[in-house]
């Protein structure tokens, strides 16, 4: 296998410490883990079932869900506007918009990452307009997610990570994804001399910043418990909460500009769409849903300091299974 390779050399090249990576293709799952866990303050091992700070791939797991459930019991419509359930947030912005990433918001918030909580989220909600991007352009944005996690907080009632917790996490069976992990069964990310070593808190500043109230990131997780989402994906597990949006054309386009709800899509050589998602971390999933092919991939590549390196790597990999897709 060609990624098995591409994986190994990850690992040679020391552009990520480890590696926990799976392929799904129909029922058959292959599953690695590579390396190690952190190489300073000293070396410690990887060991099967560690939960990583999945970074973004939050928003699709978490509160794309959340959002999808509310839409199938009637709560919210893809093409409303946001300011209709988030009070103080102003521009024309819908939730489509915001999901597909091309909601065209832009601004400048001086200090962000030294604000607090209720600072941040007023400065998201009032300093950023929508620009000639909007419906043009797909530009990716935190913000994007965290207002829509703020509008489903309105809508039921509980911040957007209890939300997750109460109606994706737990009814789905995921064991061990959680906002709250034990640090001695998380791999770390950043490492220096003056902060120490980051280790089962989330890596994102402003996720770090609104805690509860972040549906952009903050999610830690294990190869477990994506591959189990995969495999509701895939129609393989079935479940009372699991949204109708997949079980319909979900890798479809939308307006042409390479997303659906959520995800990023990126084409195989047979023309089908993968969903695609990514993680600031060193997180990367790539699914296709009707012919059952899946690679899910964990890292820790900004350990102990972030290696752009690894972006490339990642994009070759990606491009690989793309190429090789039966």
């Amino acid at each position: 296998m060609q990624v098995k390779k591409l994986m190994a050399a990850l690992l040679a090249d020391r552009i990520v410490p480890g590696i926990s990576y799976a392929w799904l293709s129909g029922q058959s799952v292959y599953e690695e883990v590579l390396g190690e866990a952190q190489w300073l303050p000293q070396p410690a091992p990887l060991r099967p079932g560690m939960l990583y700070d999945i970074a973004s791939l939050t928003k699709v797991l978490g509160t794309l869900t959340v959002f999808l459930q509310q839409v199938d019991v009637g709560s919210v419509a893809v093409d409303d506007e946001i300011r209709q359930y988030l009070p103080g947030f102003d521009a024309p912005t819908t939730f489509r918009q915001a999901l597909t990433h091309t909601s065209g918001l832009e601004g400048y918030i001086p200090h962000r990452d030294q604000l607090s909580a209720p600072d941040l989220r007023q400065a998201l909600l009032t300093q950023l307009h929508p620009t000639t991007a909007a419906n043009h352009q797909v530009v990716y944005r935190d913000v994007n997610l965290l207002l829509v996690g703020w509008a489903l907080e309105r809508i039921v009632g509980s911040p957007i990570q209890t939300l997750i917790t109460d109606q994706v996490l737990r009814p789905l069976g995921l064991p061990t994804a959680t906002f709250t992990p034990q640090p001695d069964h998380s791999v770390p990310t950043t490492f220096s001399q003056e902060r120490g070593l980051l280790k089962g808190r989330v890596h994102d500043p402003k996720s770090a910043i609104l805690g509860v109230h972040s549906g952009a990131a903050g999610l830690f997780a294990s190869l477990n418990d994506l591959i189990i989402f995969t495999q509701y994906i895939f129609g393989q597990r079935q479940n009372s909460v699991w949204p109708s949006f997949y079980r319909q054309s979900p890798t479809d386009a939308t307006a042409g500009l390479g997303r659906a709800l959520g995800w990023d899509l990126r084409g195989d050589a047979h023309n089908r769409n993968w969903f695609y998602h990514t993680g600031y971390t060193g997180t990367f999933w790539l699914i296709q849903p009707q012919t059952q092919q899946a690679l899910i991939v964990l890292t820790n590549r900004v350990h102990p300091t972030v290696n752009a390196d690894f972006l490339p790597r990642r994009d070759e990999i990606v491009k690989t299974v793309l190429e090789n897709a039966h």
